[in-house]
């Protein structure tokens, strides 16, 4: 478990770091030995947070309002969220008077990334997890909220999202990697 848990943590994100390791030019999932896409939806989004505390967490990935250009891969081993680079929806909390110089900056930079190819990716190896509260519901659109502790000891909330819809099939697929 030593230097292996470093290179790959049970939640991580990022963007251009992720191109032709995670995630293809195109946006499909680019498998790890012996892994098996179980399934591939449209429509996903997520949020992760860590620690799990209500008053200033910080933000691994932070999902949008709204519908979102998305796929969700679960396969065997893990499961990964791949977005295109929005830097509209990114923006629009920081354009505030104060905030203008910082987000000029930032849309600088996500277009920057985006004309290279490069799109935002969430990775979470359910099995690295330990599951300490879930709930679930498919409503008006399916949504998952878990709160889990992995092996490097560290906290995290996760909630996934259906943008339109429900999906049953899914949330059931998803959940059940968490179980295991």
């Amino acid at each position: 478990m030593g230097s292996d848990d470093r290179a790959n943590p049970p939640v991580r994100a990022g963007d251009l770091d992720g191109l032709r390791r995670i995630y293809s030019d195109t946006g499909g999932l680019i498998t790890e030995s012996d892994e098996e896409i179980l399934k591939a939806v449209t429509g996903w989004d997520v949020n992760v947070q860590s620690p799990w505390r209500k008053f200033l967490p910080k933000f691994v990935f932070m999902g949008f309002e709204g519908r979102t250009s998305s796929k969700l891969f679960v396969t065997n081993k893990r499961i990964v969220l791949v977005r295109d680079i929005d830097p509209w929806r990114e923006l629009k909390g920081e354009l505030t008077p104060l905030g203008i110089p910082t987000a000029a900056a930032k849309e600088s930079r996500l277009k920057r990334l985006k004309s290279l190819g490069a799109r935002q990716y969430c990775e979470i190896r359910p099995l690295d997890l330990h599951v300490v509260k879930k709930t679930s519901f498919d409503r008006r659109q399916s949504w998952i909220d878990l709160r889990l502790v992995g092996t490097d000891g560290k906290q995290y909330a996760v909630t996934l999202w259906k943008t339109d819809g429900p999906d049953q099939e899914a949330r059931a697929l998803i959940e059940s990697q968490f179980s295991r």
